[in-house]
């Protein structure tokens, strides 16, 4: 029997015809009951913080506090969490000159006043004095030392003199570190170009991807590097992929995280006992070039998923061919990374090795980059890609794989090399879900 499977292709939908007996899962998001009632919500998770016995355990009058709050790239809805964050601190006795409120950008460009306006919300612009993270600028940072993974702990000194840290942001799944929020607000969000870099390059092991928590090195070295800072408390959201609240957690930053990561597990998490033959993915609508679907997110999501030799299917539409400029981190002058010599390097063949050791001598834009390059150079060594693709020639991917026409050619080619018992993943919306497969 064959089962219809809608994938996310460009801005439609393309179906294949599987067969049934042959799908080991299909990852999509699963239903949850929303929060009717936010602020009810958000104020109950401070008055319960999980893990802290109250608020008033971590913050007293006339002490300094940062307030440290993801940039506009995240979706955590910051303007209704602050001002019950604000009202109760106020009640505790806290004044707001004793407050900075950090925008933590990572390596992310400087949002614009508009973006920090609906981020943060109006009225509190004008009542707390508000810092933008810049992760370049030497003089606003303070290093105070290192972890055990040698990672620099160079962090915001708004942020390293403030008595007590707060952060603010949200639990989703996270190709590096596994999920995001907790820890992850200090490093990389408020941390230094080269602290973010080192951290990055942990990405390199396999126990760096999507759900992983568990062992994962980028993990850790964000918990080891919070903890040395002084990361008193957290208020993480669990929003749907539509954005809307399904949970939300206060408290301390590793076990109100965890308990927020249980709830993201059971909305996004599928699990696998054994490596699998074949893997669909589909990509829509965010799949306008190879390097946009590659190295987001998916560098963490195939690991351990599909077996060496296995197929890959990419369906993504690449309208825009191969890279365009325009997207991603700074580089060190401060302008958003240019990664087209990384391609190059790519397409000429370099191993993952070479590319490693090119990343570590700083022959890359960014370090991030770099890891990115060297496990795609891995992945087309060792897996079967086929970019499922009208738009691209057979030489503009031969780097990573080959093209076909559709999904279903695609598909089609690798049941027959596998042949009839092979094993098969679908992620049929993963740029536009946060559902996604883990090996167990």
């Amino acid at each position: 029997m064959l089962q219809n499977v809608e994938l996310r292709y460009g801005s439609a939908v393309q179906s294949i015809r599987v067969p049934s007996r042959n799908i080991v899962c299909i990852a999509e998001s699963r239903e949850a009951p929303i929060v009717a009632d936010v602020r009810s919500k958000i104020a109950k998770a401070l008055n319960h913080p999980i893990g802290l016995s109250s608020m008033e355990e971590v913050v007293s009058q006339d002490q300094k506090i940062a307030i440290i709050v993801d940039d506009g790239t995240r979706p955590t809805p910051t303007h209704k969490i602050l001002p019950l964050l604000l009202k109760r601190l106020n009640a505790i006795g806290v004044n707001n000159e004793n407050l900075t409120l950090v925008m933590a950008t990572g390596a992310h460009e400087r949002p614009s006043q508009e973006i920090i306006r609906n981020k943060i919300g109006g009225e509190i612009i004008n009542s707390l004095n508000i810092e933008i993270h810049d992760c370049l600028d030497k003089n606003s940072l303070a290093l105070t030392g290192f972890s055990t993974f040698g990672t620099p702990i160079w962090i915001n000194k708004s942020v390293a003199e403030a008595d007590v840290k707060i952060g603010v942001g949200g639990i989703k799944p996270h190709p590096w570190a596994g999920f995001s929020g907790g820890a992850k607000i200090v490093l990389p969000g408020v941390s230094s170009w080269e602290a973010i870099g080192r951290n990055h390059m942990l990405a390199v092991s396999n126990d760096a991807r999507l759900g992983q928590i568990e062992e994962n090195p980028v993990r850790k070295d964000m918990e080891e590097a919070a903890g040395k800072v002084g990361l008193n408390m957290i208020i993480n959201t669990v929003l749907n992929d539509k954005g809307e609240m399904i949970d939300v957690v206060a408290g301390d930053f590793i076990d109100a995280h965890r308990r927020g990561v249980k709830v993201g597990r059971e909305l996004f998490e599928y699990t696998i006992k054994d490596k699998v033959d074949i893997l669909v993915a589909a990509f829509g609508p965010r799949d306008e070039t190879v390097w946009e679907v590659l190295a987001t997110k998916f560098v963490g999501a195939f690991k351990e998923i599909l077996k060496d030799g296995g197929t890959l299917v990419l369906a993504a539409a690449c309208s825009k061919g191969v890279y365009q400029y325009g997207w991603g981190h700074l580089d060190y002058s401060g302008k958003v990374a240019d990664y087209s010599e990384v391609i190059e390097m790519l397409k000429s063949g370099t191993s993952a090795e070479e590319m490693f050791s090119e990343t570590i001598r700083g022959n890359t834009p960014y370090l991030e980059v770099g890891i990115k390059a060297c496990l795609l150079a891995n992945l087309g060594k060792t897996k079967d890609v086929i970019v499922a693709s009208p738009n691209l020639t057979k030489d503009e991917v031969s780097w990573i794989g080959r093209t076909s026409n559709t999904p279903q050619e695609a598909l089609n080619e690798a049941l027959e090399t596998h042949g009839r018992d092979a094993t098969i993943a679908i992620m049929p919306s993963f740029r536009s879900s946060n559902a996604y497969i883990r090996k167990v």
